[in-house]
């Protein structure tokens, strides 16, 4: 997670870190479209969904936060390791740092977020982060990383050695937003970009551990933060210095966080917001990235999100909240990423001792769901196009189903048609019919999704973060 984002100023300057908790942000400008940037519209594409909520999940009894992740209709729940919690004293040199059974290292709290999350029949996405300051602090040793990460996956192998039982984990992480220079540093130094290569030796020694104790995890990289500013890289330029030289991982993830709505996209030079995504795959897939896998290459989305109003004053209001989820879904499908974890399960309070800027949960602090959980759970989306209609969408058991299309032009909902999704619980087609206002929904499943307006929505500014806690409303 980065740093919050603040209110709008009038210009568009690199930012310091003291700046930001000022509450600062960098205005993105509105241009282009990410179908027009994107290659990769395969209906064969799966879009699986997870939720990151690193408190929820931390806490004594995780258990409800994992069930109400279960309710969103993910199938897969990022989970934050601290190295520095697990590993707060370096092993002894005498002993194996690759070995969980290593008396330095303390699993109990994880093994608690592990187990409940499998309970719950989540897959578990876990990222190693917050080196402990024995093992380089924000300039982590990377054979240590990956000695560490050897460690954790060997942990959670379901393995015959000890401790035996474990459940598994198969998909792990290296790091997160590594071009921020409050996760990794320095990031420059005589005005050259140096964390980008630091970082590919990261990479490689934290893939070398993770499939030496599985061969068949999976190892991703990037989770990238989505804008550059003074003293740290925008992440194209960040990326594109990691894959200059030979670098080893499964999966390239991002953070495009975006002030604006599903095809915004940022001004800045290198920064990729959502409409900007296509690029980032073009990089990814280019013949000159020097990328060292014998798997099918996947681009993931391990953080976004918007906060909602209510209870943000400064927010997107509810309306738009779940129009721009179900669209955002269909935008980043569309741009190549194939699993796509929302940021917050649940709001945080906006004021007093607890108050914090994270508004964008499905659940309210009370615990009541929003309009928008059912478009995070069943998207889907209408978009008026020459010719017709184009409707795209995903079953909430993302499974292949019938789907029944229906059309409201006045005061009732008609039938348009009845279609299959495919295997993965995706479902697209245009419809030749010139309506070009009203509403489109879908059902499966005995489940409707909330309807989707065929009238335009222009883009807007907006904060991703609101506010709250340090950034007044």
């Amino acid at each position: 997670m980065s740093i919050p984002l603040g209110r709008a100023s009038a210009r568009e300057p690199g930012a310091t870190l003291a700046s930001l908790l000022r509450g600062v942000i960098i205005v993105t400008c509105l241009a282009g479209s990410l179908l027009a940037a994107s290659p990769a519209t395969g209906a064969s594409r799966p879009l699986r969904t997870a939720i990151v909520d690193p408190g929820a999940y931390a806490a004594a009894d995780p258990a409800p936060a994992f069930a109400l992740t279960k309710s969103t209709g993910a199938r897969f729940v990022r989970l934050s390791m601290s190295w520095a919690r697990v590993a707060p004293t370096e092993p002894d040199p005498m002993s194996d740092p690759t070995d969980p059974a290593n008396a330095a290292y303390t699993w109990t709290d994880f093994d608690l977020q592990v187990e409940q999350a499998k309970a719950a029949g989540l897959e578990p996405i876990v990222c190693i982060e917050t080196a402990p300051s024995w093992a380089g602090g924000l300039h982590p040793d990377p054979v240590k990383f990956g000695a560490f990460a050897e460690a954790a996956a060997r942990r959670y192998s379901d393995a015959a050695v000890p401790p035996v039982g474990k459940p598994r984990v198969r998909y792990w992480q290296a790091w997160n937003e590594p071009n921020r220079d409050y996760f990794l540093m320095p990031q420059y130094e005589n005005g050259q970009v140096v964390s980008a290569a630091h970082y590919r030796s990261m990479v490689n020694q934290f893939a070398a551990g993770v499939r030496d104790a599985n061969p068949t995890n999976r190892v991703i990289a990037g989770g990238l933060a989505p804008l550059g500013r003074t003293g740290t890289p925008a992440p194209l330029s960040f990326m594109k210095k990691v894959l200059e030289a030979s670098v080893s991982f499964d999966i390239w993830a991002h953070h495009p966080y975006t002030s604006g709505g599903p095809l915004h996209r940022s001004a800045g030079k290198g920064d990729v917001t959502l409409g900007n995504l296509g690029e980032m795959r073009t990089l990814l897939m280019s013949k000159d990235s020097k990328i060292n896998n014998d798997m099918p290459l996947q681009f993931w989305v391990t953080e976004f999100s918007w906060d909602s109003k209510p209870p943000d004053p400064d927010a997107l209001g509810q309306p738009l909240h779940r129009r721009w989820v179900a669209e955002a879904l269909y935008r980043m499908w569309s741009a190549g990423v194939s699993l796509v974890t929302w940021f917050r399960l649940e709001d945080d309070p906006l004021t007093g001792p607890l108050g914090t800027p994270y508004q964008s949960g499905f659940y309210t602090t009370s615990g009541s769901p929003k309009a928008s959980l059912q478009a995070f759970r069943f998207p889907t989306v209408a978009l008026t196009k020459r010719g017709g209609i184009l409707v795209w969408g995903r079953t909430p058991g993302t499974t292949a189903t019938s789907v029944t299309i229906q059309i409201k032009t006045g005061r009732t909902w008609k039938k348009l048609s009845t279609l299959n999704s495919n295997g993965q619980g995706i479902f697209t087609k245009t419809y030749k019919v010139p309506y070009r206002k009203g509403y489109i929904r879908a059902k499966a499943s005995g489940q409707f999704s909330v309807p989707f307006s065929l009238t335009y929505v222009r883009d807007r500014f907006v904060n991703p973060f609101g506010c709250g806690g340090g950034i007044a409303c």
